[in-house]
This record gives structure tokens, C-alpha cells and sequence, in this order.
């Protein structure tokens, strides 16, 4: 289902599900057992989004005659997508996360506050990333006085760029709690 809200494009296809839940309600306001599915993606660009299925069993009128109109019950599907905030999202993870160890491993690559202090600084994740020639000229030249590796570099530059942001209190969140003094 693709969707725009706000200006924003949310596609269960082109984004990544997070995790999911699935439920069997009875609603008054159907008349029927409800049987729900709530799905949690995330964008390209970074945003959160529910998708949610909702199926039911109705009645519906299917020769359209307002004198003498036949109804028949058939299955029903309403579907919506929703945009959550970061701390929404991170919420309903969290009790996906608890409810089920296996896919605890899976959600935290989204929410590194579900991992605490259990992350292993050896695995390295692959990103590709695009620097302006002036860029990588000056990290050709950092390369040649130092041991490290372009990984390394730009690791440290991203710590350290976001503690700066974190003591100005641009950035607020510390998943690792390495941020107080």
C-alpha cells in the first residue's frame, strides 16, 4: 500500500517492516470479530509509519436496489497507514521486543536503545557513502600520517561530531549512555 501524507511517501514495498503484531478482537462497532494486524515500517528517508489490516466478516449489499436490496456476508478489509514519531515507534518495538526474544535481534538493528550496553563494537556495518573530491583528498592526506583506515576516520568523526551536537543538546537521545560527563 503506498500512501502520501503531508508531503511524505510511505510504501509498504520500498520500506523496510520492522515488526509486526497480529490480534483477534471482538468490535462492537463491526458486529464482528476483528482479526488485526499492525505493521511497522521504516522509510528511506527515515520515518516511522503503521501499517494496520484490519479483517471482518460484514454484510454487504451486492445488486445495488434500494427497493429490494439482497445482502450477503463476505469478508471485509479496512487498511490504513499511519506516521508515529521515533519514541511511538521505539514504544511499540519494545513490547514486540519483550513479547519475543527471536525478534529482538531484528528490531534493535533499528533501535539501538533496545540493545543497552550488549553491542559489540567488532561487527561493522556496511554503508555506502559519497564524499566531495576536496573530502577525500583530505582523508587520502589523514591516511598517510596515521594508522588508521578511511572506516576508522570517519567513525571517529561521526562520534565526535555527535557529541559536539549532543553537549549543544541539538541531539537529545543517547542510546549507549556514553554521552554524560
Amino acid at each position: 500500500m503506498k500512501k502520501v501524507i503531508e508531503g511524505s511517501v510511505y510504501n509498504t514495498e520500498t520500506a523496510k517492516k520492522v515488526c509486526e503484531q497480529s490480534t483477534k478482537e471482538v468490535e462492537h462497532e463491526k458486529g464482528a470479530e476483528v482479526q488485526k494486524q499492525k505493521q511497522l515500517f521504516k522509510t528511506k528517508s527515515g520515518k516511522y509509519f503503521f501499517f494496520i489490516k484490519n479483517e471482518f466478516p460484514g454484510y454487504v449489499d451486492v445488486n445495488n436496489d434500494d427497493l429490494n436490496p439482497k445482502f450477503e456476508k463476505v469478508d471485509l478489509v479496512e487498511e490504513k497507514i499511519i506516521p508515529v514519531s521515533y519514541e511511538v515507534a521505539l514504544q511499540f518495538a519494545s513490547e514486540i521486543a519483550s513479547e519475543d526474544s527471536e525478534s529482538k535481534k531484528m528490531i534493535s538493528k533499528f533501535f539501538p536503545e533496545l540493545i543497552g550496553n550488549d553491542i559489540d563494537e567488532s561487527i561493522k556495518i556496511q554503508k555506502k557513502i559519497y564524499l566531495s573530491e576536496k573530502a577525500n583528498w583530505y582523508l587520502e592526506m589523514m591516511l598517510t600520517v596515521n594508522n588508521d583506515t578511511n572506516s576508522s576516520i570517519i567513525e571517529k568523526l561521526i562520534m565526535n561530531e555527535y557529541r559536539r551536537l549532543y553537549s549543544k543538546g541539538i541531539m537529545v537521545r543517547d542510546p549507549y549512555f556514553e554521552m554524560e560527563d
